[in-house]
């Protein structure tokens, strides 16, 4: 099984899941396996998956940077929002809050963060995949959560009066 067969799942429900829209994560996803063939012809990541996993997160993170710049970009409501019943106005601010939240992380927070709350691994199967010591990896989930709660905490801090 090829790296496309294998982790085309994978990659897609990274890039739907930060980017609530389908198009887009197919986007992400093609830009995504495209870059995997550039960089395999120069060597092969020893860690496909949180090569993968990596590029995905910061593609999605692009593309909603991208759109907070464009005023007409914003325009759009995720098809997540729609499907849950949620408010898609709430949802996709959320969705660009937790992105600029990821933003500030370094790329070994984000990493851990996805792989610990995307895809559910344990801190040793993330240890194992980043070649990593496990009490770094829980480091690394810690500060992440901390500056993810940071980003977001003006969103649910109590109005002052």
């Amino acid at each position: 099984m090829g790296v496309f067969e294998q982790y085309r799942p994978d990659v897609y429900g990274w890039a739907y899941r930060l980017l609530g829209h389908h198009h887009d994560a197919q986007d992400t996803a093609q830009d995504v396996f495209l870059r995997w063939l550039a960089q395999s012809r120069r060597a092969l990541p020893n860690n496909p998956r949180g090569w993968l996993r990596q590029v995905t997160v910061n593609r999605a993170i692009d593309l909603l940077r991208a759109r907070r710049s464009s005023p007409s970009a914003s325009d759009s409501v995720p098809e997540a929002a729609a499907i849950s019943g949620t408010d898609p106005l709430e949802q996709q601010e959320l969705r660009g809050a937790v992105a600029a939240g990821l933003e500030r992380l370094t790329e070994a927070q984000r990493g851990v963060l996805i792989a610990k709350v995307y895809d559910g691994l344990t801190f040793a199967q993330i240890a194992n995949e980043l070649g990593l010591a496990i009490p770094t990896v829980k480091t690394h989930y810690l500060r992440a959560l901390a500056g993810v709660r940071d980003a977001l905490s003006p969103r649910w801090a109590p109005e002052r009066t």
